[in-house]
């Protein structure tokens, strides 16, 4: 250990403290929380055959904050294999075990080792790859599964999947003959008990199925996630499947595709009724369907995803990368997970307002705006690197809107939402300095082009080789390269 985590270590254990529980202990967790901050502790762990409580104050809860951190650099491989907190358990767990009794100015070299030992071990432990099953909201119909990176999705009909022990049989009971059926029917109604039937999914997966029927959520994301312990490796993949989901978005526009969500975020009812009166003229009911691409038959979509798998390939290579921390350009491969993340998140949304806000705050993170000014630059250059298009130049040949302008609008409509200077409950949205304003599907077509072209432009980036892992290098290279490619075709000679 550097010298800075042995001092570290002595404050912690400056912060550790055993005190005995006289009489009875509590039996409700209110109680014993009572207890614990009477003697200042704010976390502990019982010991119920001694009597005694062992825990930490808050400062010594942050000395080993701070402590697990220099275990887990920022943006370093080993700090997205486990998160702050649970290194930071991890930490005071073995001080608890192995450092009761022991003074902060007794701690030797040793001490020291063992702990920083512990710490090693755990992560060597961190090698094995966990599966999960993500159950989504997704197409209506079933068609074949289809990848996105480490994500493959399936159409429930399609389980069991292999590796899983379940045979199809298993998973699929099938009902005994009708006769059979009568007789167990009513066999079971004499006995006034009621009739046992095979579930489907089997032991082991009737409960996700079970899940899914009630979400109305018939596919499974199957996502594998390597060296993460499992509390960070559920999270990793619900992450992973949101981003997967992000990615079929945009190669699937439209308002239709809006609707589709991991079933355990936030999905929206595949169906309303809507009820209302009007007072002294008539009653009106309804219901309407929410169903995500219900009127997309089964065979467009297949030949859909077919057609477009280069491009789910190359954002799929993105959230492989950041996934196992194994980019070559981690900054910019996580960028882009950012950013599909939110624009996923844009989608959910039924505000306007809120909804670009989002999506120009995707914008941000993929291009690491940091701020407003810094925003609306890599607006404007983004324009320049991907569409040649300069600040001046208008947005489109039948728009009088600039590039500059459009910039300043998505920019100033984030801004002003969540500043409070415009009323988030508002149909529409603030306009720039010339009085400009932008509608949510401008801002959710440059979203989605931007990163489509961004995941696409950096696998050749990547291909080329020792790339820089920053946005600036990475904009100047497409911008070279446009012009090694312009130089070439005018060079070309041309035939008569």
């Amino acid at each position: 250990m550097t010298p800075d985590q042995e001092n570290l270590c002595r404050q912690a254990l400056n912060g550790m403290k055993t005190i005995s529980l006289v009489g009875p202990l509590p039996h409700d967790s209110d109680g014993l929380t009572s207890v614990l901050r009477q003697h200042g502790l704010l976390t502990a762990s019982i010991n119920p055959i001694q009597g005694t409580a062992t825990g930490f104050t808050a400062a010594g809860l942050g000395a080993i904050d701070a402590l697990a951190k220099t275990f887990r650099p920022n943006l370093s491989q080993i700090s997205r294999r486990a998160s702050n907190s649970t290194i930071a358990k991890l930490i005071g767990s073995e001080m608890m075990k192995a450092w009761i009794g022991l003074e902060a100015s007794s701690l030797t070299q040793p001490d020291f080792d063992g702990l920083q030992a512990a710490i090693d071990t755990w992560f060597g432990t961190l090698t094995h790859v966990r599966e999960h099953l993500v159950v989504c909201t997704l197409f209506p119909y079933a068609i074949p599964g289809f990848t996105v990176g480490p994500v493959t999705f399936r159409h429930l009909s399609e389980l069991p999947a292999d590796g899983f022990g379940v045979s199809h049989e298993e998973f699929w009971p099938k009902e005994p003959p009708v006769w059979r059926q009568w007789f167990r029917d009513v066999w079971a109604a004499i006995r006034r008990k009621p009739v046992p039937r095979p579930e489907v999914g089997g032991f082991r997966f009737s409960e996700l199925v079970r899940f899914a029927s009630e979400r109305a959520a018939p596919w499974v994301a199957f996502v594998k996630v390597t060296r993460r312990p499992p509390e960070e490796s559920t999270r990793a993949a619900d992450l992973s499947t949101d981003i997967a989901l992000a990615a079929i978005q945009l190669i699937s526009p439209g308002n239709d595709m809006r609707g589709i969500s991991r079933a355990s975020a936030r999905a929206a009812p595949v169906w309303r009724a809507d009820v209302s009166r009007v007072e002294g003229g008539g009653f009106s009911m309804g219901t309407r369907s929410q169903v995500p691409a219900v009127a997309r038959p089964p065979e467009l979509i297949e030949a859909h995803i077919d057609q477009v798998e280069p491009a789910l390939r190359s954002m799929g290579q993105r959230l492989g990368a950041f996934l196992d921390a194994s980019s070559p350009v981690p900054d910019l491969d996580e960028a882009w997970c950012n950013a599909a993340y939110w624009y996923h998140e844009a989608l959910a949304e039924t505000l306007d307002t809120v909804a670009v806000a989002k999506l120009e705050t995707a914008i941000e993170v993929l291009f690491r705006a940091e701020n407003m000014s810094g925003s609306k630059r890599r607006v404007n250059e983004s324009f320049d690197v991907f569409f040649g298009l300069k600040r001046t130049d208008p947005l489109t040949p039948s728009t009088t809107m600039t590039v500059e302008q459009f910039s300043e609008a998505i920019t100033t409509a984030r801004s002003r939402v969540l500043h409070g200077t415009w009323p988030t409950l508002q149909f529409d949205l603030p306009a720039n300095k010339s009085s400009q304003t932008v509608s949510y599907g401008d801002v959710e077509l440059v979203a989605r082009t931007l990163l489509v072209n961004f995941s696409i432009y950096l696998d050749d980036y990547i291909a080329a080789g020792s790339p820089a892992d920053t946005t600036d290098a990475f904009f100047e290279w497409i911008k070279a390269r446009r012009s090694t490619q312009s130089a070439s075709a005018t060079a070309a000679p041309t035939g008569l």
